[in-house]
């Protein structure tokens, strides 16, 4: 009955801790203070182990790079905040094709016409990220999809909005 009641606690407890850590660690992430945090405990070891005490340039360079690691982690953040970023957006299963795509835009919208009763709108197609062989086109009503063969352009089915 006791062990029982003491891992119960101990549950409890443990939820608790790692509750506080992943709360602490999202604030850190959110600052990007992640390689601040890692020099700080790099630091923490080496003030225990005393080499921060008997060795002055020691002491230095930890310093400089702790004051780089905070410098890096204000910029990125500002840098985030701004929407300043090298990194291009990944999309969530499409991408856009460029007009210089292995296939040409016109013979898709050619294909797309001769399968699809005309419409007054242009689509927007979408090469599929998961299925490179499969071309969607987004209408203001429905997606259709398409499979590329050495025939042409196949339909696979159409979702309405």
């Amino acid at each position: 009955m006791i062990l029982y009641k003491n891992r119960l606690i101990f549950g409890v407890v443990r939820k608790i801790i790692s509750m506080a850590f992943t709360v602490v660690y999202k604030i850190l992430s959110v600052f990007n203070l992640q390689l601040t945090l890692l020099v700080l405990l790099i630091g923490a070891v080496l003030y225990l182990t005393g080499t921060l005490d008997k060795n002055p340039t020691v002491l230095l360079i930890f310093q400089v790079v702790l004051i780089c690691s905070v410098v890096y982690a204000i910029i990125s953040t500002v840098k985030r905040l701004l929407g300043i970023s090298k990194k291009p957006k990944k999309s969530k299963g499409a991408q856009i094709l460029d007009t210089d795509a292995s296939i040409d835009q016109t013979k898709v919208q050619e294909q797309a016409v001769q399968t699809v009763a005309v419409e007054q709108d242009k689509p927007t197609y979408f090469r599929v990220k998961q299925n490179p062989e499969l071309i969607m086109a987004e209408y203001h009503d429905r997606y259709e999809l398409f499979r590329v063969t050495k025939e042409g352009l196949k339909r696979i089915r159409t979702d309405y909005k």
